[in-house]
């Protein structure tokens, strides 16, 4: 068998579609219904059991064993699959691990699966066995078989799957499945177990079931006479073998809880009664078997039959009037789980939802922002449904800790399967970008993707550099950046600068996962300095617009930038903050394993990897950093006139910071004023010019003051400098590119 078709249900009962076994057990590994089963797990942790059986019904339900036409009703069955589902349920967290490892090491197991409440195993056996084989050749050879000889076999055969799962596992399994229809909830769990090897082995069931006749309705809730029973012949009617099936079933249970003994035969009669009433079964077929099985008592066998149908109906009725005496917010809140998913997005700080009702193509199954046209349409809805409340009172419950929490980065980077720990997914992204200097670009763009996804996750953790991309316009950059983050959180991508002063930039720190300024070689020396606050900034604390008073937003937004011009960096102070590379050649139409690349940051984030930089690296990057800074004209010109003076220098001259400006600004034609002077200060402190202080308390700097002839000789050095900028624009340092850092 290449695969096994499973029946999808709305509901329980009525048939939805069909889908396979290979197909179902992918999306429990991908996490198709994540969300519902986190929360599920969440409440079974909180002890909230009867709220997570109510959210485990918002799972798809399924059927493997038995494939139905219209219902999960023995007269629309379809065909069977001789594969037997078995529970095992009540583990405690230790036995998982262990235990599904024995499951999966048995031959006869065709899959498993983690169950929603994390607690037990959905086990799929196929056992192969001499006596299985043969039990499955003697079933189904014959071209037809009832259905009753179907459930023999079913039950045989689930018996024996039953006693060798126990005596493999060593522990008891849940014995309330063994009937034909038995479905199953799907789940989520990345180590979902599908042995193929097995699958192709099972025979396809040729054999055409005969189904039986559809059952009739339960009793209506009109009032019956009582009658007397009818005759074994004359009145009696045919009794259906459902039926007969259903009060043996009954008649056992009773039997087990009460004794059909003078003085308690009514009670032992109007208990089997009420079971049978519940089973579906009418009144006159379980007054004509009673009367086969205890003709001989001689008692009125009659009233108390006839009285367990009527006081049942009489019970529902009551259960009814109860029901909807319920609070209203009780039966908004059960309204609102039958037909909705509601979550609250953390990271944007919104409400979104599904309609489990939604058929709009595209949109079924998936969650939208909750919009005020969305709580019109609730409000009418439960209106519709008969539940009376004022839409504040509707929103008031909506917008409350009955929406579950989603963060879906958390959601996004902790569900992707485990890294291989073998191929190198980063590695593969950073070789679409051909740099000139390939080693650089690849450790680069490997630290700031593990920092961006370690900003993304945790807390303290703050992304620090940004990745900047240089090269001639038309490469690119651009296409490739927005292709960085997956489809799932493409939302989460920003174009453009951040304005320190507007409140709704700064909120973007904490809202975006990705942040793309376009036009970083146009920025203003003031904004870089800025920027620079910004990017190590932990968090952000302002009061949006309908807030009442301010809040802390944690920073998770990560910084990327392109650029057209070689010398974008402007701060004299350094630029360690900056990783830029220089690139040759972009394939931004190569796709991205986009699941590799994120799961190989989050082992490596895990497992203490240093995405930052510290000591020689930083002054590394600063001299890397170096050719990509606009020099000033004070800098370029004091090394026209002047040089440092060193120990075996004679003709020193201790000269202060003015003295120096007034030649620079006399030869080189520059402004002298507070401005240019402060950064000739820092530029004779940074390059260690020797200093002292003279008697009148003003800082000297020792120099070697310049000849014509050499003045004259690095003013043409300069001019060339220039000239190559100008004809290949790239400034001075071109050969600092092959440096080791």
């Amino acid at each position: 068998m290449k695969d096994i078709t499973i029946t999808t249900y709305n509901g329980y009962s009525t048939v939805a579609g069909e889908t396979t076994l290979t197909q179902v057990i992918k999306e429990i590994r991908e996490g198709k219904n994540l969300a519902i089963v986190q929360r599920i797990e969440k409440l079974v942790q909180q002890g909230e059991t009867e709220k997570a059986d109510r959210t485990k019904k918002q799972l798809p339900y399924l059927t493997l064993t038995a494939n139905y036409h219209q219902e999960r009703l023995a007269y629309s069955i379809k065909n069977y699959n001789p594969v037997i589902t078995i529970d095992i349920d009540k583990l405690k967290d230790e036995q998982i691990g262990p235990l599904r490892e024995r499951i999966e090491s048995d031959p006869n197991v065709l899959a498993d699966f983690l169950t929603p409440k994390r607690h037990g195993f959905k086990v799929f056996v196929y056992l192969q066995s001499a006596w299985a084989c043969k039990m499955r050749k003697a079933a189904f050879t014959p071209r037809e078989i009832t259905y009753e000889q179907l459930e023999y076999y079913h039950a045989q055969m689930y018996k024996a799957c039953q006693e060798h799962i126990e005596m493999w596992l060593g522990i008891p399994v849940d014995k309330s499945g063994k009937d034909i229809g038995r479905g199953f909830f799907t789940s989520f769990d990345t180590q979902a177990y599908l042995n193929t090897e097995l699958m192709e082995k099972i025979e396809t069931v040729e054999t055409s079931i005969i189904p039986p006749e559809k059952k009739e309705k339960k009793p209506g809730r009109k009032k019956e006479k009582s009658k007397g029973l009818a005759s074994e012949e004359g009145e009696a009617g045919t009794v259906e073998p459902w039926e007969k099936l259903e009060y043996r079933k009954a008649l056992q249970t009773t039997r087990r809880s009460e004794k059909f003994e003078p003085g308690n035969r009514n009670t032992f009669l109007y208990t089997l009664g009420n079971r049978c009433y519940k089973k579906g079964l009418s009144e006159k077929s379980v007054q004509q078997l009673v009367r086969q099985d205890f003709a001989e008592a001689e008692i009125d066998i009659a009233t108390p039959i006839h009285n367990a149908y009527l006081y049942t109906n009489k019970t529902e009725e009551a259960e009814k009037k109860k029901e909807d005496k319920k609070p209203v917010i009780t039966q908004v809140l059960e309204y609102l789980e039958a037909h909705y998913d509601i979550r609250r997005n953390t990271i944007l700080e919104r409400l979104e939802f599904i309609d489990f009702e939604e058929n709009a193509s595209g949109m079924k199954g998936k969650y939208r922002p909750l919009r005020n046209k969305d709580y019109n349409s609730i409000f009418v809805n439960l209106q519709m449904a008969g539940i009376s409340c004022f839409q504040n009172y509707l929103k008031a419950v909506i917008d409350s800790n009955y929406a579950k929490n989603f963060n879906p980065f958390e959601s996004y980077f902790y569900g992707l399967k485990p890294w291989d720990r073998t191929t190198d997914y980063i590695g593969q992204l950073a070789d679409t970008v051909k740099t000139k200097d390939t080693d650089f670009w690849k450790e680069s763009l490997r630290r700031w993707i593990v920092g961006m996804v370690a900003c993304a996750l945790k807390e303290e953790a703050v992304n620090q550099y940004v990745l900047i991309l240089y090269s001639e316009q038309g490469k690119g950059k651009s296409t490739w950046i927005r292709k960085l983050l997956p489809p799932e959180l493409a939302e989460y991508y920003r174009n453009g600068m951040i304005d320190p002063g507007n409140k709704d930039d700064l909120l973007l720190l904490s809202n975006r996962l990705l942040i793309n300024m376009e036009e970083f070689e146009g920025a203003k020396q003031g904004d870089i300095a800025a920027l620079k606050r910004i990017i190590t900034q932990e968090s952000v604390t302002e009061r949006k617009v309908y807030d009442v008073q301010a809040e802390k937003y944690i920073r998770r937004a990560s910084f990327i930038a392109s650029t057209n011009n070689r010398q974008c960096m402007q701060d004299m102070g350094g630029n360690r903050r900056f990783l830029l590379s220089v690139l040759t050649e972009i394939d931004f139409h190569a796709p991205i394993d986009y699941e590799g690349v994120y799961a190989q940051a989050i082992y490596l984030l895990q497992n203490g990897y240093r995405y930052w930089y510290e000591g020689d690296e930083i002054t590394g990057l600063n001299k890397r950093n170096e050719q990509h800074r606009m020099k000033e004209p004070v800098e370029e010109n004091l090394y026209v006139y002047y040089r440092a003076a060193t120990p075996t220098d004679i003709e020193v001259k201790w000269r202060p910071a003015a003295a120096l400006m007034g030649t620079i600004s006399l030869y080189g034609r520059i402004q002298a004023n507070r401005q240019t002077q402060q950064v000739l200060v820092q530029v004779l402190e940074r390059d260690g010019f020797p200093k002292r202080m003279n008697e009148s308390g003003i800082t000297e700097y020792a120099v070697i003051e310049f000849t014509p002839d050499q003045v004259s000789a690095n003013s043409r050095r300069v001019e060339e400098k220039g000239e190559g900028r100008m004809e290949k624009g790239e400034g001075k340092g071109e050969r600092q590119e092959e440096l080791p850092f």
